[in-house]
């Protein structure tokens, strides 16, 4: 983490799944949809090497926004670079996808600058890409959105500090950095608080799983991780530490979650939410040893 997020890699890791198998053929296609129109708005934008970036977490941005407005999904069957030989449904009309996109290279952008002030080797990646510039424009586009953005992360890095982290504040942060994602997108005024809840708990959920998973990893390679500087060496002993707070986030979610009305696709999001989310806290609860791989999205 000690260097990437969700929690340091501010472009979201993919956390935040479907449980595909109870998906139906119709939401399927639909979840799809949103998750390849962000990929070919990302690259429409931003430059097609940006597309490497993408997530069902971002898909998940895109969806959830779109679902607050009655307005139709537009889902198109096309062909792309990825995949020549066989179409794929792409929603190519929703502003929450074109918003998702901006929100995907802000969070990109604040990795790049974190890069650059850890000496980071990945750094030049940024170069290459001409991150920096990608940033400026989708930062111009929601300029409250990313300086918000950047207040709550420099919150964060100033817990980053070996000896002085506080998981909870860091997690506190990180949520109010998603909630300022979630709720920079125009919605109804009468949604603000409870959508605002909802992202905030997410964020502390997903800054949470983030540092626990890489528990481990970090521990090895001797990263910073706010769990390691408690001085817990032992997996067990962290995961009593992160257990009951992941499964209090999933509480607070979903309180904020049933008090937020949807116009369309809510059995995708409900199933995010309801299973998706649990069945990766399980999941990596368990450990990476005992998961036997997990069914991703393609594009």
């Amino acid at each position: 983490m000690c260097g990437e997020i969700f929690c340091t890699d501010y472009n979201m890791i993919g956390y935040i799944e479907p449980e595909k198998r109870e998906l139906k053929f119709r939401e399927y296609d639909v979840y799809n949809g949103y998750y390849c129109g962000l990929c070919k708005e990302v690259g429409e934008t931003y430059g097609q090497v940006c597309r490497m970036w993408l997530s069902d977490d971002m898909a998940f941005l895109a969806m959830f926004l779109g679902a607050l407005t009655d307005a139709e999904d537009k889902i198109k069957y096309e062909h792309c670079i990825l995949h020549p030989m066989k179409k794929k449904p792409v929603e190519v009309e929703a502003q929450s996808v074109k918003y998702a996109s901006d929100m995907m290279m802000i969070l990109r952008g604040e990795k790049f600058i974190d890069d650059l002030r850890d000496g980071d080797k990945s750094k030049w990646i940024g170069k290459l890409t001409g991150i920096a510039r990608k940033y400026e424009k989708a930062a111009n586009l929601h300029p409250a959105e990313a300086k918000g953005i950047n207040d709550a992360l420099q919150t964060l890095y100033g817990y980053e500090v070996p000896g002085k982290s506080n998981v909870r504040y860091m997690a506190e942060a990180f949520g109010k950095m998603m909630e300022i994602v979630f709720t920079g997108y125009p919605i109804a005024k009468e949604q603000e608080l409870s959508i605002g809840s909802f992202a905030d708990n997410l964020g502390k959920w997903l800054y949470m799983i983030d540092v626990f998973d890489d528990f481990e990893d970090d521990k090895k390679e001797k990263r910073f991780n706010p769990i390691c500087d408690l001085g817990i060496t032992d997996r067990n002993r962290a995961k009593d530490l992160a257990e009951p707070a992941l499964y209090f986030y999933l509480g607070e979610i979903l309180k904020a979650y049933e008090l937020i009305e949807f116009k369309k696709n809510k059995d995708i999001i409900d199933n995010v939410v309801y299973l998706g989310l649990r069945r990766k806290t399980e999941e990596v609860l368990k450990g990476k040893e005992n998961v036997k791989g997990t069914d991703s999205t393609e594009e």
